[in-house]
Parts: structure tokens; C-alpha cells; sequence
């Protein structure tokens, strides 16, 4: 059997079923811990609408409780509340379905999730999904019909409530888990509904929003620009993305703009708005995604007018955002946002209501998905940092797929189709880019087209010195829809064409997607790392794997256990159970015990000398040294940095000068000499009057000792008797002939 050269792809549609995805799902494995974990636990409870409006709680309590699983406590034994620490008392109150404040929450976690709420036990809590709808369900129960509080200070006393601990520590703490960052260029357009429907106050509450949102952004010509424009029978643009290039400038036009009324044309503004948001003239730029945030009652003039006008809007490429003021119409403001509704609609009661649903706004906006059409590739640059791009595409049709590509770097692509933020935690197919090979979605075969793929551009540049092997130093990456490549897979059986079968194709691999690669990496085991004990570091085009520093500088690629991959914030590979014997420190132990008889792990060393096993040591090749209280001892250090006791040979002692043990030459105490002073830093001291003695110190008292033969001399360097002691210093008059 014989493949042509050319074999990428399959022509016979059902044999691309064999295509194996590689999809994980850590936030159902027990024990899972990390960022990347929690980030997609509480995207999955908004997006599925459990939980829409937490106002970032969930997040936050997820740090605070357990360090988002890290802290030591979390998967602790006869303990079952998982990274949010939900107790049996908690979760038992959880699985009344029937009360009224979670009925629709456990309704959609079965039609979401398949999760039959009153049937979970506690013991599913070790799951972090399982263990974030708990606290989404016990959080829905304490706040009753209250709306959620959006500050940190009004959130700390809902935590006291559901968990009684002291608010100090959800205030000194929270704020460490939501920082948002706007990492790509931004155009976001504020629509503002000015029709006699909307009232006077609420048109004032829409300003202020508006205002407090710009003043959130980081507004600049590299990063967010923003434009105003309100609607009522008619448009009127009070500025463009180009007008304003600061903060203050724009908020201080928001909040002056004049109230117009008259009829709720929405679609007129809808309409207005894709005109203003892909015009180069009003400043929009076309490397930046587009973002529209509707404030409006929803009460419009024609609501098929305005469906329509915003499914146009949104089939450009833009993330529009739907905030409901006074007696909003929920139903057009759902059928005005984006997909997943739930994290794109907003209320907005009053004026003290705009902190509660700022940061979320902030969070949402800066993270929207990046839209890929036939006509609007996505291209990004890679910086010396790992970048997450979270980008949207349709599948695309028959004839055409969608492909990433770099030049001087290493992408990563997630792929889901009900995940809006895929990542190394939850995934439903994961490829690689490389600059030999661009990555093409094969999924887009599989799927109809139409279906919506969410999509995770994780980028890193090539190293440098793989960048000079390669002579390359454009660190972009582009991620658009391209022409399906004709290519025919051609089989043969001794010199005779056939048809190609199922089995042919998984013995070729062809829809093998490896994602290893031979590039060099740049070592990250510097003196200055080792000093620090960083002796781990992420593996830039594998998160399943890291590099392992040796104390000597050289580093290895080493695999994490499977199904797990690098946490860069705890350097440990993720997601075993914190404190418990899964542990890498619990595992390191168990390595260490099982070594040769004849090594003994320090501690050990002593109390007053640290391990001798240093970098700058190691560097000099200074692998043994002398054991501090024992003569009959050695330290051994391994590359690692690690110090083991080892004997020596009966009636031999270690030489430090010899770096060998040696025969020990006989000695008998003495009961008389001159007084000495025990040293923390040296345990054999030379005798001041006699040159064929020395001092041995334990636990700071001197014992005299006689070297035998007389004719030996003891060695201060050696610490040993037997050598000629040619440089003996003369002996000091003070001397008497008893000493």
C-alpha cells in the first residue's frame, strides 16, 4: 500500500469520523485546581445561564476560599466542598430544587450540563463544575429575590453570610482574582436609545454607565477607542472613534450629550452603527474587534425591524452587548445580543446599580470573542509573553475551512462548540501551528456548516535561538477562512490501485494532529533561577509539559502525568491534589525513600550548616563534602542540588584535601592542654602547643586528642592526623611543658 506525497486530508467524507479529537474536560476531573479551571467553571455557569449575573462573585470566592483549589486544604480527606469550600450543610440546602430562587437554575443545569441536581452526592463536589453549581445554587439562595451586589465591600458581606469568616479576608483578597486586562484593540460603540420612551433619569443613568465604563478602559490609539451615538425617531453621532484618543475627553462628551425624543427607532441606530464601526473615516481600525453596547428600554417602534438589524450587525463580526434600563422589553434585548445571551444581556436598575454590573461590563467587553469572517481574518503579534486571543467563526462551506498560520512562533488552537472560552482545561479539539505547517480545522469537515466554533488563539514566539536557526523575526500570526486544498489520497496494494478503507487511514495517521516539536528552546536554568530555586518552567510549545532545571543548568523536557497539564503559577504540573499523596512534593519524598541503602536524604546535614549542595558549588563541581559531625561521613550532592550522607569504609575518614576517605590514623585523648574555644564553623581544632594534638568539639565541649604515632602531625586543613607538617606555625612562648 502506497499514499501520494501530498496526503493531508481525505477525500471520502466518512472516513474524516476517524479524525480522533483531543477534547478534555478537567472541569470535571476530581481533584482539578488552577486558574484555567475556575475561568471555565464560572464561564460554563454564566454562559448556560445558571448564574448569569454573579457580578464576578463566583470568581472571587473561588480565590479567596481555596486559592482557586491551590491551597492545601481544598481535596483534604473526610472534605468534599471542592475549590469553593461548599460544606454538607451548604449543598444538602442546594438540592431543594423546587424552591422558587433556584427552580430555573436547576432546570438549566439538567438541560445544560445532563446533571440531575437532587442526585449528586457531596462527594461530586471534588469536581470543580459540580463544585462551582453548588456555590452558584447556595449563592442564589442567600440572596433571595435581592439583586447581586457588584462591589467587593457589599460582596464581602454576602461571603460572611454564606460562610461565616471574617469579611476582611474576601476585601484583602478579592480583587487579586478579577484583574482584566484589554490585550487587543478595541472599538466599542455605545448605542443609546434617546426616544420619549426612555425617561429623563434613565437617559442620565445611561450616561453615567457609559462614562464609568469608558473611564474602566485603557483608551488609547493602541488598545480601546470608543464612539457615542444615540436614537430616537432619528441618529445622531456625537463622536467618532477617532475624535477622542483619552479617557477624560471621552467621558466628558458622554456625559454632555443631549437627550433627543421621539419614536424608538432602534434599527435606524443598529443600522448607523455597523456603518460607523467598519468606516475608516469615523477612526474604526480594522485590526480591532468591534464591540457595541445597546442601552435601551426595548420597547422599539418594530421589533422584527430591530431583530433583523441587529442579526446584520452581528453577522459583520460584532459583539453586541444589550442593557436594559426602566420597564425593559427582555425579549429584544435577547434577540439583540450576541450569543451566549445570557453573559451578553444586562439590567440596570439605578444609578447605585452601575458599580454592580461595571467590572462585569469591563471583564466582558475587553474578553469578547474576535468574529472571523470570509472577509475579516484576525491577525495578532506575539510578544515575549504567552497570548491568549479568544476568537468566533462560523464553519464555512464546502469548499472553503478555516486555518491558522504563523511565521516565527508557535500557536496553540482550542476549538469548541458550546464553550465560549476554550483553553488547556476544557477543550473539544486542540492543533498546533507551527512555521512549517499551518493548522487546519478538520472539524470544520464534520460539523455543518454554520455551526459556530469558539476558538482559543494561544500564542507563543519562537525562542531566540530558534528564531536564528530559522532567520525569521515577524512574530505574527493570522487565523482566517481560506479555500479547502484539493488533495486525493491514492491507495495501492502491491502496485494495484484500491479503494481507500477505514483501517488504511488510521494505519497512515492522517488525521494524526501531534502537537510535539523539536524546536530549541532558549534554557531558562540560569545561575540567577537556581539561586531562587525556580527550578521549573512552562515548555513553550507543549502545556503538557515543562522544563526541569538541574543544579547544574542543564535543563530537560519532562511530560506531565496524563490529562494534566503545567500550572506557570504554582510550577507544578496542575491538577493532582494539593497536600495529598498525589502531590510532586508528596512524590518526590517517595523518590527520595527508595533510593540505595547506602545514601540517607539530608536533613541531615546539621543544625548549624546548611546544605553545602549550592549552585555556585555545583557550578565549580563540588560534589562531596565533609559531613559536619561525623569523620566517618561524607556529603554526596546529585545534579538536582540534592545533599546524601554517605559512609565511608570501616577504619577510613573523609578528607576534604584528598576528596576521598582515607585511612584513619590512631589517636588516644588527652586529659590536660591549653583552654580552646569551640567554633560554630569548625569542629576539629589544631592544639596551640603541640602540633601532634588536636582539639575535637562536640555540642561546643573540646576533647583532647593525641595523634598516634607521636611522629604524625595533625592537618587543620585535612582535619586528620598522618602528614608531615611542614608549615607549622612556631609554637607560642605562652606554651608551658605541661601543655
Amino acid at each position: 500500500m502506497a499514499f501520494s506525497a501530498a496526503c493531508v486530508a481525505l477525500v471520502v467524507a466518512s472516513v474524516l469520523t476517524l479524525c480522533q479529537g483531543q477534547g478534555q474536560d478537567t472541569t470535571k476531573t476530581p481533584g482539578a485546581f488552577g486558574s484555567s479551571v475556575v475561568d471555565a467553571v464560572v464561564e460554563r455557569i454564566r454562559s448556560r445561564c445558571v448564574f448569569s449575573e454573579d457580578r464576578l462573585f463566583l470568581r472571587r470566592v473561588a480565590h479567596v476560599a481555596s486559592r482557586d483549589g491551590a491551597d492545601s486544604a481544598t481535596y483534604r480527606p473526610n472534605f468534599n466542598g471542592g475549590i469553593w469550600k461548599i460544606n454538607e450543610t451548604m449543598f444538602d440546602a442546594t438540592k431543594a430544587c423546587s424552591n422558587v430562587y433556584i427552580r430555573s437554575a436547576c432546570n438549566n443545569i439538567s438541560s445544560s450540563f445532563g446533571i440531575d441536581w437532587p442526585a449528586v452526592t457531596w462527594s461530586d463536589l471534588r469536581k470543580p463544575l459540580y463544585s462551582g453549581l453548588a456555590a452558584a445554587l447556595s449563592t442564589l439562595l442567600t440572596l433571595r429575590s435581592q439583586t447581586m451586589p457588584g462591589s467587593i465591600t457589599e460582596q464581602a458581606d454576602l461571603w460572611v453570610k454564606m460562610y461565616g469568616e471574617q469579611r476582611e479576608t474576601f476585601i484583602n483578597n478579592a480583587d487579586l482574582a478579577t484583574t482584566v486586562e484589554c490585550k487587543n484593540k478595541m472599538d466599542l460603540l455605545f448605542l443609546l436609545d434617546s426616544s420619549g420612551s426612555v425617561s429623563s433619569s434613565d437617559f442620565q443613568l445611561m450616561l453615567k454607565f457609559a462614562a464609568d465604563v469608558i473611564d474602566a478602559m485603557p483608551i488609547s490609539t493602541e488598545s480601546v477607542l470608543v464612539a457615542g451615538i444615540s436614537f430616537s425617531s432619528s441618529v445622531q453621532i456625537h463622536f467618532n472613534f477617532n475624535d477622542y484618543s483619552t479617557k477624560a475627553q471621552a467621558r466628558s462628551k458622554m456625559l454632555n450629550i443631549n437627550k433627543v425624543s421621539g419614536g424608538t427607532y432602534t434599527y435606524l441606530g443598529l443600522n448607523r452603527a455597523a456603518t460607523t464601526l467598519y468606516s475608516s473615516s469615523a477612526g474604526a481600525r480594522s485590526d480591532a474587534k468591534k464591540v457595541v453596547v445597546l442601552v435601551t428600554d426595548g420597547r422599539s417602534s418594530s421589533f422584527s425591524a430591530t431583530n433583523q438589524s441587529a442579526q446584520a450587525l452581528k453577522d459583520l463580526g460584532t459583539t453586541v452587548f444589550a442593557v436594559g434600563v426602566g420597564g425593559y422589553r427582555l425579549n429584544e434585548l435577547q434577540a439583540a445580543a450576541s450569543d451566549p445571551i445570557c453573559s451578553h444581556v444586562l439590567t440596570l436598575i439605578s444609578f447605585d446599580h452601575i458599580q454592580a454590573i461595571l467590572d462585569g461590563i469591563q471583564k466582558s467587553t475587553c474578553e469578547a470573542n474576535i468574529k472571523v469572517t470570509k472577509t475579516k481574518v484576525v491577525n495578532g503579534t506575539l510578544t515575549n509573553t504567552t497570548t491568549t486571543t479568544p476568537a468566533e467563526a462560523k464553519v464555512p462551506g464546502n469548499k472553503e475551512t478555516i486555518e491558522a498560520s504563523t511565521s516565527c512562533g508557535i500557536l496553540d488552537i482550542y476549538v469548541s462548540t458550546a464553550d465560549p472560552k476554550p483553553g488547556p482545561a476544557v477543550h473539544d479539539d486542540r492543533y498546533r501551528a507551527t512555521p512549517d505547517a499551518p493548522a487546519t480545522l478538520t472539524v470544520t469537515e464534520t460539523l455543518p456548516s454554520g455551526t459556530t466554533l469558539f476558538i482559543s488563539v494561544v500564542g507563543t514566539r519562537l525562542p531566540a535561538s530558534a528564531a536564528a536557526l530559522r532567520n525569521c523575526s515577524n512574530y505574527t500570526w493570522t487565523l482566517g477562512v481560506v479555500p479547502k486544498k484539493k488533495i486525493t489520497v491514492i491507495c495501492k496494494e502491491n502496485g494495484v490501485r484500491r479503494p481507500c478503507t477505514n483501517s488504511d487511514v488510521v494505519k497512515a495517521k492522517l488525521c494524526d494532529k501531534k502537537v510535539d516539536s523539536d524546536y530549541p528552546v532558549d534554557n531558562p536554568c540560569t545561575t540567577s533561577n537556581l539561586e531562587k530555586g525556580l527550578l521549573r518552567h512552562p515548555y513553550p510549545y507543549d502545556p503538557t509539559k515543562f522544563l526541569q532545571c538541574d543544579m547544574k543548568g542543564n535543563n530537560y523536557i519532562t511530560l506531565c502525568p496524563r490529562g494534566v497539564t503545567f500550572n506557570t503559577r504554582t510550577r507544578e504540573c496542575g491538577f493532582t491534589s494539593p497536600g495529598g499523596a498525589s502531590t510532586p512534593q508528596a512524590n518526590e519524598q517517595d523518590r527520595n525513600s527508595t533510593n540505595s541503602t547506602s545514601y540517607t536524604p539530608v536533613p541531615p546535614v546539621s543544625s548549624n550548616v546548611g546544605n553545602p549542595c549550592t549552585v555556585r558549588a555545583l557550578a565549580k563541581n563540588e560534589f562531596y563534602h565533609t559531613h559536619s559531625s561525623d569523620e566517618a561521613k561524607f556529603i554526596q550532592c546529585d545534579e538536582w542540588g540534592k545533599a546524601w550522607v554517605k559512609a565511608c569504609a570501616p577504619s577510613t575518614i573523609w578528607s576534604q584535601s584528598h576528596y576521598t576517605c582515607i585511612k584513619k590514623a590512631k589517636a588516644s585523648t588527652r586529659t590536660s592542654g591549653p583552654t580552646v574555644t569551640c567554633s560554630a564553623s569548625d569542629n576539629y581544632l589544631p592544639d596551640p602547643c603541640d602540633h601532634h594534638a588536636y582539639y575535637r568539639c562536640v555540642h561546643q565541649q573540646a576533647t583532647g586528642v593525641v595523634c598516634h604515632p607521636a611522629s604524625l602531625f595533625f592537618n587543620p586543613v585535612a582535619k586528620v592526623c598522618g602528614f608531615v607538617d611542614s608549615n607549622a606555625a612556631a609554637i607560642p612562648a605562652s606554651c608551658n611543658a605541661s601543655g
